[in-house]
């Protein structure tokens, strides 16, 4: 059987309404200012695997991981691996930049 009338909210819509009311903010100021902390918990959350990855060969970037590697000063194995995944790592935060540019704009 449907019910016509009054359409139910989703229970999502209903805590974003319940919570823009009482901090007396729009429903879309809720949900912006959710989704950048959302991109900034995951950023932050890269660039500490990103940290964890290369503070094992002391160093700050893929790049330099890669030059000592090249130089011979490092075994490439497994440090090749580490740099692909740091620089897969970058490419998962230069996203994040950009959408949290896109958020921030909006």
């Amino acid at each position: 059987m449907k019910f016509r009338g009054k359409k139910t909210m989703n229970p999502l819509q209903s805590v974003v309404e319940k919570i823009a009311k009482h901090e007396e903010k729009t429903k879309d100021d809720i949900i912006k200012e959710s989704l950048e902390a959302y991109l900034l918990s995951k950023k932050n959350e890269f660039l500490k695997e990103k940290f964890e990855t290369l503070s094992k060969y002391n160093v700050s970037s893929a790049q330099e991981l890669k030059n000592l590697i090249k130089k011979g000063k490092i075994s490439d194995h497994p440090a090749w691996e580490d740099c692909i995944e740091a620089q897969n790592i970058d490419s998962e935060i230069n996203q994040i930049n950009n959408d949290l540019r896109i958020v921030r704009k909006n």
